[in-house]
């Protein structure tokens, strides 16, 4: 539990509960006996804030939608190396009283393939290959969706190329990560992903004298990638980072006027979708309980179905007076971690802040 104030600078005491399940062969859930703390710090799969995120930190007041995140590899179906294939996610809600699957509420599809590259051919047109080699398995992070960035180091002698209207400004090299004397010459990122792989800018493509470079092998199925430079939603499953433009712009605005008259609160047009981390795709409404999660060719078997508890905690507030109130906690994270064979459920209660509170209590029969 822990104290919390929004951006109309109204305090509340928020309460967030997690739980760790294992997944079975069956495809049931059983609570683990290796039950994780609530996250505290974000957590990243390489170096922090330069890779994919694996999970965020729990330490979060309120969350509109819930987030669905899957942080898991894809595998060619039935074990046999593919060009390429079509991995999913589905989520059915809570079944109907005839029983059967309840309808869906989420139904995500990406297209993972083999390493392929855009290569200029005849009058310098670029055209998009196909694989080069077939792929049996890939991890599903942003490293391998639309997105990176174009850079030209000090010492690299491509930099004589670099036109002087791509070069970073004295203002520019003054504010960049690496300092200003070990800025490079010219630098631009995708800023809806840093990390990714086919993003590159005509004056990086002249300056290096590239004829080939790597396309993204995560894609989507409805609007796949084609013509190199043209911008593209990087596509996957995880979380889109805090500072990444899709995401960082529902942060608000944090300018001059805000540190004089509302520093250290949130800004006025803060929008709490900035606390969802998912990608777009794979934000729902708030969970119920019971629903039926089904993963396509996630695992090496190909599908993996399970449902989730019904069970929902519920949060007990008493007070100095004997009087007390009951505030059911909202299911608004679900990660899966296939490769582990582990699920984990987040709850979120926020709670009115009265000062006369003596004690705070969260139950389940889970």
């Amino acid at each position: 539990a822990f104290q919390a104030t929004d951006q109309h600078r109204q305090s509340c005491q928020v309460v967030v509960l997690r739980a760790t399940f294992e997944i079975g062969t069956n495809g049931s859930l059983q609570i683990s006996n290796n039950q994780e703390a609530n996250v505290l710090n974000d957590e990243f799969f390489g170096e922090p804030n330069k890779s994919s995120v694996r999970q965020e930190s729990d330490l979060v007041p309120y969350k509109p939608k819930c987030d669905i995140i899957v942080n898991a590899t894809a595998y060619a179906p039935g074990g046999r190396p593919a060009l390429g294939f079509v991995v999913g996610v589905r989520v059915n809600g809570t079944p109907g009283k005839r029983g059967g699957p309840g309808p869906v509420v989420l139904d995500k599809k990406l297209v993972v393939t083999g390493k392929r590259y855009w290569e200029k051919g005849f009058r310098g047109r670029w055209k998009l290959k196909p694989p080069t080699a077939p792929n049996i398995s890939l991890p599903l992070r942003y490293e391998y969706a639309f997105g990176g960035e174009c850079r030209i180091d000090l010492e690299d002698p491509d930099g004589q190329r670099v036109d002087a209207a791509f070069h970073l400004t004295e203002e520019q090299r003054a504010c960049h990560p690496d300092g200003p004397d070990s800025a490079p010459i010219a630098h631009t990122v995708c800023k809806a992903n840093p990390v990714g792989m086919g993003f590159a800018e005509q004056w990086y493509l002249d300056a290096k004298q590239v004829k080939k470079f790597p396309a993204p092998r995560i894609d989507s199925p409805d609007n796949p990638v084609a013509l190199p430079g043209e911008t593209y939603v990087p596509q996957g499953y995880g979380i889109i980072s805090k500072t990444w433009k899709n995401r960082l712009k529902l942060a608000g605005t944090y300018d001059d006027a805000w540190h004089e008259k509302r520093f250290p609160y949130l800004p006025e047009d803060f929008d709490s979708a900035f606390w969802n981390g998912a990608h777009p795709d794979m934000q729902i409404p708030h969970l119920a309980g019971n629903e039926a999660i089904t993963l396509t060719n996630l695992t090496p078997e190909g599908t993996l179905t399970f449902r989730l508890p019904g069970q929902t905690p519920l949060v007990r507030a008493l007070h100095a007076n004997g009087s007390s109130e009951s505030h059911p906690a909202l299911l608004d994270t679900l990660i899966i971690e296939p490769d582990l064979m582990k699920v984990s459920l987040v709850w979120r209660a926020m709670l009115p802040d009265f000062p006369d509170r003596t004690l705070v209590e969260a139950r389940s029969t889970l």
